[in-house]
């Protein structure tokens, strides 16, 4: 099912870009009573070396994480000044594998399609989240259980960024300010002051490319926070269907390395790819 996107994305790789011939219509449209939904593949590599309590030697810790993600956007209702809609998760795989020094891999598995594993997963098939957006992708409002939910769609757009108010020409670039915020268990309501970057690379047939960098506006003092900052700085590019106003998908990547984020000596290094696809 994720051909299209993957095929394009080697596509785009190789090929030269072209500038809009109608960029004016890199909006976000959406009908109300339709779906969409999106298929997100992630694989993350945490290498973390630490000190062992008693003996004060070095301990390498690897986690590697691969998730596979279905999520449905449902467009409830829209209106002149944007659109309302549901997000619901129809299937989930997390695999985790550990290896903590010459310990044996320790690997978890949690899949909806095993029904004992779907048991534990309360949020399948079912709103977990409501907000309303505009055809530039800016939120006004969200409705979660979660109360952290708000604050992390701020940092992680559901359509990754934000459009550009005018028709953009090629290699232009606009900015979003936010505020990233650690709820715990990440932190404890620090907040600092980031942008994402977007930058019109250009049209392949119908698609318009748009490349994002996430940034921290200054740099972190206490190494040890970076550990949870890090996954939120993506870096990659976004697909959206000038034709349709649909968004595609995108594909991005973080790779970051902190040093000495627990003391002399330690080190943390993340590494995470990730991929969204439109299900045909």
């Amino acid at each position: 099912m994720l051909r299209p996107l993957f095929a394009a994305t080697l596509i785009l790789a190789v090929a030269p870009f072209a500038p809009a011939e109608d960029a004016s219509k890199l909006r976000f449209v959406w009908a109300k009573d339709t779906s969409a939904t999106y298929r997100v593949v992630q694989s993350t590599t945490v290498n973390e070396t630490t000190l062992d309590e008693q003996t004060k030697k070095p301990v390498e810790i690897s986690t590697v994480t691969k998730l596979a993600v279905a999520k449905k956007w449902v467009v409830k209702s829209v209106e002149a000044d944007g659109a309302t809609l549901e997000m619901i998760t129809t299937a989930f795989k997390q695999e985790i594998t550990q290896i903590v020094g010459d310990a044996k891999p320790a690997v978890r598995v949690l899949d909806s399609a095993n029904p004992e594993d779907a048991k534990a997963m309360p949020f399948l098939n079912k709103p977990i989240l409501a907000l309303k957006v505009d055809a530039l992708g800016k939120i006004s409002a969200v409705k979660s259980d979660n109360p952290a939910a708000a604050d992390r769609l701020q940092c992680d757009l559901p359509f990754k960024l934000h459009l550009p108010e005018v028709a953009p020409a090629l290699n232009a670039t606009w900015e979003r300010a936010f505020e990233l915020k650690l709820p715990p268990p990440l932190g404890t309501g620090e907040k600092f002051e980031a942008t994402q970057k977007a930058t019109f690379r250009g049209m392949k047939d119908d698609f318009a490319i748009l490349g994002v960098v996430t940034a921290l506006k200054t740099p972190v003092d206490d190494a040890a926070l970076m550990p949870a900052i890090a996954p939120m700085l993506w870096e990659g590019d976004v697909y959206i269907n000038a034709k349709t106003g649909q968004y595609h998908g995108a594909k991005l990547a973080i790779k970051k390395e902190i040093a000495n984020h627990q003391g002399e000596g330690t080190k943390f290094r993340y590494t995470s790819d990730y991929t969204e696809a439109l299900e045909k």
